[in-house]
C-alpha cells in the first residue's frame, strides 16, 4: 500500500470543535441510486428488509439528489443564509423558468 505524506489540508482537530458565532457550515443530506451499492444491500438479509425494491427501481439510473443548506452560526442558534427552491412546487417553479444561460457559474456544473 501507498500511503501519501502530502497534506490533504483537512484539520481534524477542528471535526468536533465548538460552534462558535459567525461560524459557516453546511449540511449536505443526499439519496444516491448506485447500483454498485445498491444490488449488495438488497441481497442482504439485514439490510434488504429496509428497501422497497419496487420503488428503488423505479429511481435507477437518475443518479441521485443532494440538497445543500448553508448555516451561519449566530449568538442565539443558527441562521440559514442559502437561497434555493426545497419543496417539489419550488423547484418546478424554477425549473420551468431557470436562470439565463448566460450567467458564469452555471456553466461549470
Amino acid at each position: 500500500a501507498v500511503v501519501s505524506t502530502q497534506s490533504t489540508g483537512y484539520d481534524d482537530s477542528l471535526e468536533w470543535c465548538p460552534l462558535e458565532r459567525n461560524m459557516v457550515l453546511t449540511i449536505e443530506p443526499g439519496c444516491y441510486f448506485n447500483d454498485v451499492l445498491l444490488d449488495p444491500a438488497l441481497q442482504d438479509k439485514d439490510q434488504g428488509k429496509f428497501m422497497v425494491k419496487s420503488e428503488i427501481a423505479r429511481y435507477r439510473g437518475l443518479g441521485g439528489v443532494r440538497i445543500e443548506e448553508v448555516f451561519v452560526v449566530t449568538e442565539g442558534g443558527c441562521e440559514v443564509i442559502s437561497d434555493l427552491p426545497r419543496t417539489a412546487d419550488e423547484v418546478e417553479a424554477f425549473m420551468s423558468n431557470p436562470p439565463p444561460s448566460d450567467i458564469p457559474f452555471l456553466d461549470t456544473y
